[in-house]
């Protein structure tokens, strides 16, 4: 049963034919970000598969593989009679390169038509499919119309006619890299036309229809924003248009971007009030957000829903939905069961979809191959997937598929297949990228091919001067060979060296890494920032402290300053081995350079202090923070830091005064504490014997109904233990704890016995262990 909670939507809209009163127009409400002269991207949402074909010489062209976009397109297409087909790219760029739509119009026929043959025109524009000529009159029409009554010259179809060719061409067409000046504000001239149009058609009286307001919706949820979805919907109630399934669709899909799954749920709702049963599209749009919030259940009872066709309650209400698994629904599925470790459900997933009798594509294949490859020893299966998807001719073109199958080949050690599934494709005109390379050179190494190796490394290796696709070269190559093969490139570059460095790193085989960095110094390289603070935290743990001090200072001497994150992590390093006048050493360096400490720096020195009871040491780092205009004031890792250094030194007065300074300053139901900050002011408490204030403060935190935990309930027992207070510990630990629905552990119970060890005890400490043997026989107490 599909059990999701619908919020009303009564606040928004009062009933499905309420009008809503806007005190401004269209066009003042409007924003269209594309409008800069100066974009030069196209946001494009992230369940948009596009495959984009683009030469210096052809239009570009761009096709929409999947996905709820293009059956929802394709849907609103029908509601209006169109010719077209689907993925038809009406924007010709070639026909642009010369002309600029905004600023310096070609106006050689400008003025050489009277406005009749300016409708004339704008109308053979829609009819011919062709955008620029339609964008040129329109511009004229803009023009000419200043001071002329000419409202009835352009009918009602003309402009709903219009806005559909525009927003189709506004939908389908993505910008080459670096076009023209004129092709770079296609999109934004093309969507300031569209919103032109409306207001023009609005001011003539005419009300646009229901697919007019519908593709309005759709541009702006293809682009995530919600706000103006949701204000063109709003418009579209005011003036009584119906709505359709359609134009929720395009609302739910706005909120795909957000992942906000509240309001989505809210349009859900809103169908309901119109009768509009959801269809296949809607719930899978509704999967995809719990896919990507890590909801897989909430996804999954979607799916039985779908795949049962039954009737489900949804809300408050019975909804009959005839809908049907596609393959966006299982791709969707998919993803979501390999992204969070689900590997079982993805195998009966693939079951489903072979019981459905569903025709794999490109995706679905990827994602089948990528369940066999979580797992070694399925060669052969995943040999006989890439057999299949040749059959069906989608591998030329598919190299996320192909890269996953090298990848898994060369994991399997399975050089010589890797080869063979390459030369393959080679030979059928398949374009490598340097993720295709990274499989490929170390096959032909381990096989012997060495030279080949060698060439393919040095004639791409601009392909990889990106430093995960090394590291991806590096591991695939293995420890021994790694060195081997980049001893053939004596003069590499930084990034090669720092890679193998890095991977080396990874390896912890240091000693591997300095021979590699003894290299990089006499090419005349340095350690990246990344290098530095790995390579210094490594050897700093294994108390190698004047090696880590001398690539420090080698790096200082050339100029590297370290980051916020690179700084904290020497200083954290040193902190934990309790070398302070290092710590402090870097953390002068890091104030000298300008760069922040945040509280994590702060917090390392504080614990590093405390560790070796140093008392001034925290009070001067205390010092400083209270002067840092940069930090929260109630920063909690530094408070916890602060008051457990504080309880270390015996300092018991300033652990309490900061445990104040938490408690007043939080509101009355929203502690700023957490329950590390209660064990030590606990602790504090039994250590300094401040039972007045142990008690004060646990009773408060119960009357507020902390969220108290086992290492809370742990300190208080010992607390009261160490102050001969036996009785209430028993209390606590017998009676108060279980009624609270905590168990109590090993640790609890010890560490009451351990109070309890002198004759005189001998009867509370029975007590104890027989109660704990009745009710916890498997706490091993003695």
């Amino acid at each position: 049963m599909l059990n999701l909670t619908l919020t009303k939507w009564s606040t928004i809209v009062s009933s499905p034919t309420a009008k809503i009163m806007f005190t401004t127009t269209l066009r003042s409400m409007t924003t269209i970000k594309e409008n800069s002269a100066n974009s030069k991207i196209v946001r494009i949402s992230p369940l948009l598969k596009v495959n984009q074909t683009l030469t210096s010489n052809s239009n570009s062209s761009v096709q929409y593989n999947y996905a709820t976009y293009s059956a929802l397109t394709t849907s609103i297409e029908k509601e209006q009679g169109e010719e077209k087909n689907e993925g038809e790219v009406l924007l010709k760029t070639n026909n642009e390169r010369n002309i600029s739509v905004e600023n310096g119009m070609d106006s050689s026929w400008v003025g050489n038509y009277s406005l009749d043959r300016l409708v004339i025109r704008f109308r053979e524009a829609i009819q011919e499919g062709d955008l620029k000529k339609l964008m040129m009159t329109h511009h004229t029409l803009i023009k000419e119309q200043k001071g002329q009554h000419w409202q009835n010259r352009l009918k009602k179809s003309d402009y709903q006619d219009a806005i559909s060719l525009l927003s189709r061409s506004a939908n389908f067409t993505q910008k080459a890299t670096s076009p023209p000046p004129s092709s770079t504000q296609t999109l934004a001239s093309t969507t300031s036309i569209i919103y032109s149009l409306f207001n023009d058609m609005k001011k003539q009286g005419y009300k646009p229809d229901t697919s007019t307001y519908n593709r309005l919706i759709y541009l702006n949820s293809l682009k995530g924003d919600t706000k103006e979805s949701r204000r063109i919907y709003n418009m579209m109630l005011e003036d009584k248009i119906e709505c359709t399934i359609y134009t929720f669709n395009s609302l739910i899909l706005s909120y795909q971007w957000s992942l906000d799954i509240e309001r989505a749920l809210e349009v859900l709702e809103e169908m309901k009030l119109y009768g509009i049963k959801p269809n296949t599209v809607t719930f899978n749009s509704l999967i995809d957000i719990y896919v990507k919030l890590g909801d897989i259940n909430q996804a999954e009872r979607i799916y039985e829903k779908m795949k049962s066709n039954s009737t489900t309650r949804m809300g408050n209400s019975l909804d009959k939905c005839e809908v049907k698994v596609d393959k966006f629904t299982l791709d969707c599925l998919l993803s979501g069961y390999l992204n969070y470790g689900h590997l079982d459900k993805a195998k009966n997933l693939f079951k489903d979809i072979k019981d459905n009798g569903i025709e794999l594509d490109t995706h679905l294949y990827t994602k089948i191959l990528k369940i066999y490859c979580y797992e070694p020893g399925n060669l052969q299966k995943v040999l006989n997937l890439f057999n299949q998807i040749k059959q069906h001719q989608q591998h030329k073109g598919n190299i996320i598929f192909v890269n996953t199958l090298l990848d898994y080949l060369i994991k399997e050690k399975e050089f010589s297949n890797a080869l063979r599934v390459y030369e393959e494709l080679i030979d059928i005109g398949f374009i490598h990228d340097a993720v295709t390379l990274a499989s490929i050179i170390p096959a032909y190494y381990h096989t012997g091919n060495n030279d080949i190796a060698f060439k393919l490394f040095n004639e791409k290796m601009d392909s990889f001067l990106n430093m995960r696709k090394l590291f991806s070269l590096f591991s695939n190559l293995g420890k021994e060979h790694s060195k081997k093969f980049f001893n053939q490139f004596a003069s590499s570059s930084s990034t090669l060296y720092n890679t193998l460095i890095t991977y080396f790193l990874t390896q912890d085989d240091i000693t591997s890494a300095l021979e590699i960095y003894s290299h990089l110094l006499q090419q005349g390289y340095f350690l990246n920032i990344l290098n530095i603070t790995i390579l210094c935290k490594k050897l700093i743990s294994q108390e190698k402290i004047n090696e880590a001090l001398q690539i420090y200072y080698q790096s200082k001497d050339h100029n590297i300053i370290l980051d916020q994150r690179g700084y904290t992590i020497l200083i954290d390093s040193f902190s934990k081995m309790t070398y302070m006048s290092e710590s402090q050493r870097i953390f002068v360096d890091m104030k000298e350079k300008g760069i922040k400490p945040n509280s994590y720096t702060y917090s390392s020195l504080i614990r590093g202090f405390g560790k070796i009871y140093d008392i001034q040491g925290v009070k001067n780092i205390h010092q400083l923070i209270r002067m840092d205009l940069n930090l929260d004031q109630f920063d909690i890792v530094i408070y916890n830091s602060l008051m457990d250094a504080y309880n270390r030194c015996g300092y018991g007065y300033n652990v309490l005064q900061l445990w104040d300074s938490l408690v007043i300053s939080s509101k009355e139901s929203d502690l700023l504490v957490n329950n590390a900050t209660v064990s030590i002011v606990l602790d504090s408490c039994g250590f300094n014997k401040q039972l007045f204030r142990l008690n004060q403060i646990w009773n408060d935190l119960k009357k507020k109904n902390f969220n108290l935990n086992q290492n809370n309930y742990a300190s208080y027992v010992e607390a009261l233990a160490r102050n001969q207070k036996f009785n209430e510990a028993k209390n606590v630990l017998m009676s108060e704890m279980i009624d609270d629905g905590i168990q109590p552990n090993s640790k609890i119970i010890r560490t009451l016995l351990n109070f309890l060890h002198d004759h005189s005890k001998n009867r509370d400490q029975y007590e104890i262990i027989n109660w704990v043997r009745t009710n916890f026989p498997f706490l091993a107490v003695l």
